[in-house]
């Protein structure tokens, strides 16, 4: 599905909203990356790349992005956002003792089984998450 960003990205071409150079750069190293990562992990990867691209810049094209359904956001049980292309939904278990959060590899989404439910004309899909929290293995032993 990684081709659903991809179509967004043509669509706001299309529709006059192009990207701008660091916009452009900041999806770019996402794309390449093809993990979640923290705006302050995005700075550093940018640097260590010669960028000049501020923090204040990745946030503000971040949320661009988030807003044109091009990338998903996900916040962490410690309130930290995490951010990458919608290549797929994701399902986290998130521990609130320790912060672990681990992806759930499922095949069969419920919500994907119920999708046609959704009023197509009047709201448009992009996403989903669900995060089940409770504690990890590890914690539940301490």
């Amino acid at each position: 599905m990684l081709s659903m960003s991809k179509d967004r990205v043509r669509e706001t071409v299309r529709n006059g909203d192009t990207l701008t150079k660091n916009q452009q750069k900041i999806l770019d190293l996402l794309k390449e990356l093809n993990i979640e990562i923290t705006a302050q992990d995005l700075h550093l990867q940018l640097r260590q790349q010669k960028s000049k691209i501020g923090l204040a810049t990745i946030y503000r094209t971040l949320k661009t992005l988030h807003l044109r359904g091009i990338i998903q956001e996900r916040i962490t049980t410690n309130g930290e956002s995490l951010y990458q292309l919608i290549d797929h939904h994701t399902h986290h278990l998130n521990c609130i003792h320790c912060g672990k959060s681990e992806l759930i590899q499922e095949k069969n989404c419920i919500v994907d089984r119920h999708h046609h439910i959704l009023p197509e004309e009047k709201f448009k899909l992009y996403y989903h998450t669900l995060e089940f929290y409770g504690l990890c293995e590890h914690c539940q032993n301490l």
